[in-house]
């Protein structure tokens, strides 16, 4: 065991967060920590590393242990280059490298039977041996390893501090990642990150030596990783075992078990107590009914169980069928100031259809999706909706609501037909209720503001909806109730979403923005990952405009690009373990001894890796 909590107990002045929380992380543990918005999850971190301090009760650590925090927006500041705070981590391991070189130069000065030389070449030994296995040699490797996964190459040159908060999340990531501490906790390492870096930090924290610590709302990410989950709720915190999936199923039973034995203590209550109401006052019976009065007195009380807390009932109905291809978008182009994102684009959407928009943050994902809905007239013949298209568009900026506004006034002032009561029954549909109506949109959080933005799209009669990440701020329960409510919808739906589990539910195409093109895959998001991996593309049907597929020359450079990935990555592997033997070669006395034998290893060993990092390099560029 790594971590113990026992009878913990927060409080924020005289409001409880959490009391008799008993817990603990053993070594290579995930856990999930879910809970809505406000429950307490961050509190509950910050507990952990001692930046908040209990109101009772106590946290324990192992002695020694070294723990890493990813705070959500965590403002990074450094004057190095991405690429050297990186480099940091490896201070020490840099630190051999750099010894063993100058014990080396000082060995080539030497006569090699001398005394001074013999006691270099054991230092030399010594320092080889340490270098080999803390991977000293390999530690720029890591580096350009983890950013190139993370999706930060790019920006290796740039100062850390002129870095986004985003970016300064995302470098925060890989610094941890790189420090690998024995307990990691990251609070909402998957916001924003695209499906493609997602995919990367999932394969490698699974193949990870630290105990993982993680809140999240992103279920496929807890569903892939997790070997446990927290459920911060009602001023408790429990732990199920299992996935996230596996979490709501053992929820669920265990719910009906509390309720089921609520129900018969209760019924067990009523009997005794009516036996004591009509035997008390008879002489013959009355110590009997003293008897069960104590029975009573004695009873350990079962816990009434706490309604479900309601989540948002999202709905989404339409009168009218619209025509067969609600939307066609031809040769259209798309740029974001310099950058091109989209050349002589094409897509076709069939009525009923349910296509996920995914591409790598960049791509142009919003943008093209809020340039459909803007309906630009220099858009024309290029952006076409068929008859009786009435569209939904939900911003994920909520750029449409009047910050100045009640939440009352928004949806009433959209939709003035509408009663005041009609109004205020929806906004209480989406848990908007009497104490939030009256409020300035101002002083929503993220998540009121996503829950007024996807009403008014309610209040229409729309049988398409174009979204553009509509699960942003919203906590898990609130996005299985939009995941459902979207299910049921029979309309055609176009909508862009960084939470994959979202996507797999959802979706039957995926239309994918990349290199400028929009490549449309049948099915959800597994089928599309499968076929992605396989490097295969959809085949365009003859009676379905809506497929687009690449060109012979193109899938001729896809097939070329793939075959030169694989023989870079069956040589990277090859130079690495021949590096690995060249120091166990050179940490060998007979060759640490030989100053002939040992200059020519080191020589290799250099020659090695330079063309590690080349192909690496290249490698890079390709993937």
């Amino acid at each position: 065991m790594i971590l113990q909590i026992k009878s913990a107990e927060f409080r924020f002045a005289d409001v409880t967060v959490f009391k008799d929380v008993n817990l603990e992380v053993n070594d290579g543990d995930c856990i999930g920590i879910v809970g809505a918005n406000g429950a307490g999850k961050s509190t509950l971190l910050n507990c952990i590393v001692g930046d908040l301090k209990l109101f009772d009760g106590s946290i324990t650590m192992r002695n020694g242990l070294s723990v890493g925090y990813l705070r959500q927006n965590c403002d990074f500041l450094s004057s190095n280059t991405l690429f050297d705070e990186m480099m940091s981590v490896f201070s020490y391991q840099l630190g051999l490298i750099e010894q063993i070189k100058n014990v080396s130069e000082q060995m080539s000065e030497l006569d090699p039977n001398g005394k001074e030389y013999r006691a270099l070449a054991e230092k030399y030994h010594k320092l080889t041996v340490e270098a080999d296995v803390t991977e000293a040699y390999n530690s720029e490797v890591k580096v350009k390893t983890v950013l190139n996964g993370m999706g930060m190459t790019e920006f290796s040159s740039h100062t850390v501090s002129t870095l986004s908060g985003g970016e300064k999340t995302k470098a925060a990531l890989c610094k941890l990642l790189l420090q690998r501490p024995e307990l990691m906790i990251l609070d909402e390492p998957t916001n924003h990150l695209d499906y493609k870096t997602l995919d990367w930090l999932e394969n490698y924290l699974a193949d990870r030596k630290s105990a993982l610590l993680i809140v999240s709302h992103d279920r496929y990410f807890l569903d892939k990783l997790c070997t446990a989950i927290w459920e911060v709720e009602w001023l408790k915190v429990e732990a199920y075992k299992g996935n996230y999936s596996k979490y709501k199923v053992l929820k669920e039973e265990r719910r009906k078990a509390r309720l089921a034995a609520y129900e018969k203590q209760q019924r067990e209550i009523a009997k005794l107590r009516d036996y004591i109401a009509r035997n008390k006052v008879r002489a013959s019976t009355a110590d009997m009914a003293h008897s069960r009065e104590k029975m009573l007195e004695r009873m350990q009380l079962e816990e009434a169980p706490v309604a479900e807390s309601r989540p948002p009932r999202f709905e989404f109905t339409y009168t009218s069928e619209p025509s067969e291809f609600p939307l066609t978008v031809r040769n259209l182009n798309l740029a974001y100031g310099d950058k091109t994102l989209l050349k002589e684009g094409c897509l076709q959407i069939r009525r009923g259809q349910k296509v996920a928009l995914l591409g790598l943050n960049g791509a142009g994902k919003s943008t093209l999706i809020k340039r459909i809905a803007s309906c630009d007239p220099r858009d024309a013949g290029k952006i076409v909706f068929g008859k009786n298209v009435r569209v939904g568009y939900y911003d994920q900026e909520n750029l449409n609501l009047d910050s100045e506004q009640t939440v009352l006034n928004q949806l009433w002032f959209d939709n003035m037909k509408m009663s005041q009561t009609q109004v205020r029954s929806l906004l209480a549909q989406v848990t908007l209720g009497s104490d939030d109506v009256n409020k300035r949109v101002s002083e929503l959080s993220g998540g009121e503001r996503a829950k007024l933005g996807l009403a008014m799209i309610m209040a229409k009669d729309c049988n398409m909806l174009l979204l553009d990440e509509p699960t942003n701020h919203l906590d898990l329960p609130s996005r299985e109730a939009l995941e459902d409510a979207l299910k049921k919808y029979t309309g055609t739906l176009l909508f862009v979403s960084h939470d994959r589990y979202f996507v797999n539910s959802l979706s039957n195409n995926i239309a994918e923005l990349s290199e400028c093109n929009i490549s449309v895959y049948e099915g959800n998001y597994d089928s599309f990952i499968e076929k992605k991996t396989k490097e295969t593309f959809v085949e365009k049907p003859k009676n379905n405009s809506a497929k687009t597929y690449r060109n012979a020359k193109q899938r001729a450079e896809e097939t070329n690009r793939a075959r030169r990935i694989r023989e870079l990555e069956k040589r990277i592997t090859e130079l690495e373990e021949e590096a690995e033997r060249l120091n166990e070669e050179i940490a060998t006395p007979s060759v640490a001894s030989d100053y002939t034998k040992l200059s020519a290893a080191v020589a290799r060993l250099n020659d090695v890796n330079a063309q590690l990092e080349q192909a690496i390099a290249e490698w890079e560029s390709l993937a």
